[in-house]
């Protein structure tokens, strides 16, 4: 089942889908004299790990490598290499060697045998394994930090975590991530194509979900349904058939049930559904989210590959149900308020417990009203890139209701947006996160980019550069950013990060792919702002109100911003491209979980409405309160959880749990009264 996987197989870096922070860095090793290095890639099985390596092995002895990096194909070492002499690369299979000094022996030996002149990459696959030895991977370290000129040590693993920090630090750490849906479904198409393969687009986007988004996962995927084709287009029910997927006509079904109000009806299809309890759970979810956003908000979002691939005519289906039986109900809002009531779904459910979440999940579909949030639930919904649901400080989703007033024009950020800026600004000093002190510009048009969507694809490019960039010189990598879209200027992106060193991002943002900027205008197609040093959360909120200058002016919010009026702008209509994004450490998901970590809701000045408030700096204060609230709140758990410690049965574990939601139950009842001024709470 490799045969796909190896016939298309990149040999440069271009041919590579995704990973562009990986192969920059790897090919200008090559543009910078060839350098040797030790590089320890990690990632998921099938994601491209050994591809990048052998790349750049075959690169290391080229002749006359490219401008890109690349191999040049026609020098005297890459015909060899393409002959299939590859003395320059050796794949050592690390669990095949049972005993350390077997291992060390063929190293010592390869080490030993590198020839003069002749560039030499080992490469130890599944490097992870290695943590099975007494000493672990000290028996590498000299090895790696003292290699011969010309030899260069390459890793590869999947669970980095058991990487020792020793080796780590001796290495060039890249991360490999899976592909986006856009790029797998991409990657799919082109080598169908060149199978004289043809599928529906439903049918693909279940080959990328099945494939995991990982490249040769999908391959070998495409590669059985080219096996078992009978030389007609390959439909999704095809895909879903071969794999044994056949849960999306369940899926289907159990929502028109829900959709009818039918208890009976719902709990036999569900139960007549041939799966885990738990992978059930986890697709009705992610049906219920995909059908809000596409169905119902109108949103191009791809929650899940696999729920993606179901039909408008299947999700007809069932919003159809749901209006029949409800047709005086707002269905939005419906599907909102059940969001609400979908609880944490954690690894240590069991099927027991599930089921009864499930039970009472209908039971709420089936009173058909639209059922507020309470203040002391727990809950968390699923959400795309850029259409962040906000979470109060008592812990609500903020309702329709609460931005009645807060005009929408295509042209401006809306309320929404800057309600999420502020969430994420404000959220990141509480944690205490180094503030933002720099605002970067990027115009597309001055790379060649007129088209909005080109644009859009190039700023994605240049934030996933920036983020390596931002880490590597001792950040966070933490920012925030919006795309807009002036007249004069065209599309262009605006980023606030915090920047250790000025000097060094600015000569990075001069360099960054200058080649393909404009002639006589490369500098200014990037240009980087930084706020007065000293100036500490007054430089960190002026980069927020900066960010938020192209909010809409006719909100009645507006003028409580007090954004400075040489930051007022119009932001332009991008269409329904995602307007804003910022790192994930800093998203809604990650404010609850960091609420759940300390039992202490997170205070929104914004949300609130202390608009006086937004900018005095409490969120110091906040980040001391919190981190010794954290230490009692986990002394507390671990209490709990030594007094009722699990012996293997069922009892023991339904006894913990109980105990641990009445510690959150009181916890929540008692909640401290924070030591610095805090307003008074709505």
């Amino acid at each position: 089942m490799k045969r796909l996987a190896l016939k298309y197989r990149p040999k440069t870096f271009e041919q590579v889908v995704g990973q562009e922070y990986p192969k920059r860095i790897i090919s200008q090793l090559i543009r910078n004299g060839q350098s040797c290095a030790n590089l320890l890639l990690h990632g998921s099985v099938g994601s491209g790990k050994t591809t990048l390596v052998r790349i750049y092995a075959a690169a290391l002895n080229c002749e006359a490598p490219t401008a890109t990096g690349d191999r040049c194909f026609a020098c005297r070492q890459c015909k060899a290499w393409d002959a299939g002499d590859d003395t320059g690369f050796t794949e050592l299979d690390t669990p095949k060697f049972r005993e350390r000094r077997a291992l060390e022996i063929e190293i010592d030996r390869l080490l030993e045998s590198a020839k003069c002149g002749k560039r030499t990459v080992i490469f130890l696959d599944e490097a992870h394994v290695l943590s099975k030895y007494r000493d672990s991977f000290d028996f590498l370290l000299k090895s790696v930090e003292e290699t011969p000129p010309g030899v260069s040590f390459c890793f590869a693993t999947t669970a980095v975590e058991r990487i020792s920090d020793a080796l780590r630090s001796r290495t060039i750490m890249l991360e490999l991530r899976p592909l986006t849906h856009e790029q797998s479904v991409g990657l799919l198409a082109r080598t169908a194509s060149e199978e004289s393969l043809t599928f529906h687009p439903e049918a693909l986007s279940l080959l990328a979900g099945l494939g995991e988004h990982q490249p040769r996962n999908m391959l070998q995927a495409l590669d059985k349904m080219g096996l078992t084709s009978d030389g007609t287009k390959i439909t999704r029910d095809r895909v879903a058939d071969v794999f044994g997927v056949d849960y999306i006509e369940h899926l289907i079904q159990y929502f028109e049930a829900l959709g009818a109000g039918d208890f009976n009806l719902q709990t036999r299809r569900f139960l007549r559904w041939s799966d885990s309890v738990r992978n059930k759970a986890r697709l009705i979810q992610l049906f219920l989210v995909g059908l809000y956003y596409v169905e119902l908000c109108g949103l191009d979002v791809s929650v899940e590959p696999v729920i993606a691939s179901i039909r408008e005519e299947e999700r007809s289906r069932v919003t159809n149900a749901f209006m029949k039986r409800l047709p005086t109900i707002d269905l939005k809002a419906f599907f909102e308020s059940l969001l609400n009531a979908w609880p944490v779904v954690t690894s240590d459910l069991s099927d027991e417990a599930l089921l009864a979440v499930l039970m009472r999940f209908q039971a709420s579909v089936n009173r058909g009203e639209i059922v507020p949030r309470s203040n002391e639930a727990e809950r968390i919904t699923a959400q795309p890139v850029g259409q962040e649901v906000p979470i109060t400080a008592s812990g609500r989703i903020l309702r329709k209701r609460d931005d009645e007033d807060a005009p929408k024009d295509p042209a401006y950020l809306h309320r929404s947006h800057v309600r999420s800026i502020f969430a994420a600004a404000s959220f990141l000093v509480q944690q205490g996160h180094p503030p933002f002190n720099a605002r970067i510009i990027i115009r597309h048009r001055l790379f060649g980019h007129e088209e909005q969507a080109e644009a859009s694809k190039h700023f994605a490019k240049f934030s996933q550069a920036l983020k390596g960039q931002l880490e590597n010189w001792g950040g966070s990598g933490l920012r925030v950013f919006v795309q807009e879209r002036d007249e004069d200027e065209g599309s262009c992106g605006r980023v606030i990060a915090h920047v250790p060193d000025a000097k060094v991002a600015d000569r990075w943002l001069k360099k960054w792919h200058r080649g393909d900027r404009v002639p006589g205008k490369e500098d200014e197609a990037i240009t980087l702002e930084m706020v007065p040093e000293g100036e500490m959360l007054d430089g960190h909120w002026s980069c927020v109100r900066w960010l938020c200058g192209g909010f809409n002016p006719t909100d009645p919010i507006f003028a409580k911003l007090n954004i400075e009026s040489a930051y007022r702008r119009v932001a332009g209509n991008i269409g329904k491209r995602t307007r804003l994004d910022f790192s994930e450490p800093l998203g809604a998901a990650a404010r609850r979980k960091a609420e759940l970590e300390c039992g202490v809701d997170l205070v929104s000045a914004f949300d609130d409405k202390q608009w006086g408030r937004l900018y005095d700096g409490w969120e110091l204060e906040e980040f001391r309160c919190r981190k010794e609230q954290k230490l009692l709140w986990q002394a507390a758990l671990a209490d709990v959880v030594a007094r009722y410690p699990l012996d293997g049965s069922a009892r023991s574990k339904e006894v913990q749990d109980y105990e641990l939601e009445e510690l959150r139950k009181r916890w929540a009842a008692s909640a401290p009264v924070r030591p610095w001024a805090i307003w008074s709470r709505p």
